[in-house]
């Protein structure tokens, strides 16, 4: 075993009866979360697990799985999150294309799934975070521990998160921001909090918070539902798609300071962040962060870059020969801030001019009852391509409200831009905390089929 902040803290006089973690089966020093994490590690050591070994945690977040995920990384292994939606069939595929050895679910503990064994163990003490990108296919990011305490260095100093406070684990532990969330508390010997049942109780209970922005909107509404009248949070780190300003500034009434977040799997999670206000933009590059915007791509490096992709075995680097990473995220540069205008993937063509969705989702987030909308490129015969808009309302989705949307829409855009159909916004596609492009696409398709 590798000695490790945990256990660092554990020993040290002066921390070591702090406390370190929150649950609901009670608190944990920093002495006794040492002794579960060194615990589950001799058990995993005798069932096989060593340096290199490829170790995926298939669950939702639990104690089980923060001391799981740390006894992992304190054996020098490789720890994978999976998303226990997947099929056991896109697990299987997953530990196969990434070596895990292991497959750790709360129920059933440490499981042998038969692959790994030609990994080498020059590939240890990492993470191996999975990444669909815009095709869908998942790619493991691979980070040391140092790429995510780098990262963290800069979160925890634009939020002034220190061991006092505590910053609650809200977000899945298979996606980096939860990795992220980790290793600030990690990093600061904070105080490490896992939500109860009442989940947005629980968020109104810690100082810190991430959230992306549909959870946000169902906060309001448990405050509003609650009766709530008093709350200890203090911070809340907003990111993983646009974040409206309507929403910074309901928080900023209630007297919470919110920051509007960019980040990315590759970097460990945010790279960019600020205080809200009544601008767009996220902020400049956090501490140890580097951005270059080239032909309005954004390309990153500095800290929290990963090492690369994990393919057959091995690392592959996804920098370019100068050694950035280039995003395909289009943004630019206004009045010293950066704004995210969307994923040049998502580009495309309608007449001749480009149309960027996410600049359209931004506008229809603006109306009044709209809750989330996602525009997606239809074939057309004239134009090769035209916008089409899935939409959530905060009531039920009718002719009517689409009568109305479109009307509003009509005086703010471009005709070009503005959707030609509206559709409901599909349930299944809210794959884990961020709606999948993917299967918005395959849920268009069948829409359109029903039309025809």
């Amino acid at each position: 075993m590798t000695t490790s902040l945990w256990q660092q803290y554990g020993r040290d006089s002066s921390l070591q009866h702090q406390i370190a973690l929150r649950s609901t089966q009670g608190n944990l020093s920093w002495q006794a979360l040492a002794a579960e994490i060194n615990a589950r590690a001799v058990l995993f050591r005798q069932q096989g697990v060593g340096m290199g070994t490829g170790v995926g945690l298939c669950g939702k977040n639990s104690l089980e799985f923060v001391l799981a995920y740390l006894a992992v990384l304190q054996l020098q292994g490789r720890v994978l999150g999976i998303n226990p939606a997947f099929s056991p069939e896109k697990i299987q595929r997953i530990c196969q294309d990434n070596q895990i050895a292991f497959l750790f679910h709360e129920e059933t503990g440490l499981v042998p799934t038969g692959e790994g064994k030609t990994c080498s163990p020059l590939f240890h003490s990492l993470t191996l975070t999975l990444t669909s990108g815009s095709s869908g296919n998942p790619k493991a990011v691979v980070h040391n521990i140092k790429a995510h305490l780098d990262n963290a260095q800069g979160v925890c100093r634009l939020m002034a998160f220190n061991e006092q406070d505590t910053w609650l684990l809200s977000l899945p532990l298979f996606h980096v921001s939860g990795q992220g969330i980790l290793w600030r508390w990690l990093s600061c010997h904070g105080i490490l909090m896992l939500p109860g049942e009442d989940f947005y109780g629980s968020v109104l209970e810690a100082t810190h918070v991430s959230l992306v922005p549909t959870q946000l909107q169902r906060m309001f509404a448990y405050i509003e539902m609650q009766q709530c009248l008093s709350w200890r949070t203090q911070h809340i780190l907003l990111g993983g798609t646009h974040i409206p300003i309507a929403l910074t500034q309901k928080l900023s009434q209630l007297n919470i300071q919110s920051y509007s977040g960019y980040g990315m799997t590759e970097m460990a999670s945010t790279v960019c962040a600020k205080k809200s206000d009544e601008h767009v933009g996220v902020g400049q590059p956090l501490l140890g962060r580097e951005l270059r915007l080239v032909d309005e791509e954004i390309w990153l490096k500095g800290a929290g870059l990963g090492l690369g992709y994990w393919q057959n075995g091995a690392v592959v680097p996804f920098t370019n020969s100068e050694g950035w990473l280039q995003t395909r995220d289009k943004g630019i540069w206004v009045n010293g801030e950066l704004v995210i205008i969307g994923r040049l993937d998502n580009q495309f063509i309608s007449g001749g001019e480009n149309i960027q969705p996410e600049e359209i989702e931004a506008l229809l987030q603006q109306y009044p009852t709209v809750k989330q909308a996602f525009v997606l490129p239809v074939d057309d015969v004239e134009f090769g391509q035209r916008p089409v808009a899935m939409v959530q309302f905060s009531g039920d989705f009718s002719t009517a409200q689409v009568t109305e949307l479109r009307s509003w829409i009509a005086e703010k855009i471009e005709k070009f831009k503005q959707p030609i159909a509206y559709y409901p916004l599909p349930i299944q596609a809210q794959h884990g905390i961020k709606i999948s492009r993917v299967m918005l696409k395959q849920a268009l398709v069948q829409l359109l089929r029903k039309d025809e």
